[in-house]
């Protein structure tokens, strides 16, 4: 899950109820097919680099905590 600051959200009324939605992503869905999908692959690439970072942080956590044993 992605944080944002509460400046940059939104409430959004969707089919399953209301939800928070940042204004990027609001703002993305009112170019073409075209810049939805390209904003699309971008954040699911910013995502893959975050989830990618946060595992190796974790990892090497672990290997600092096993050598300091």
């Amino acid at each position: 899950m992605t944080y944002h600051r509460p400046e940059t959200m939104r409430k959004m009324l969707t089919r399953s109820g209301v939800r928070w939605r940042c204004i990027r992503s609001i703002e993305a869905t009112r170019g073409t097919l075209e810049e939805r999908d390209a904003f699309g692959e971008q954040q699911s690439e910013l995502n893959r680099a975050q989830a990618r970072a946060h595992q190796e942080s974790v990892m090497l956590g672990r290997r600092l905590a096993v050598l300091s044993c």
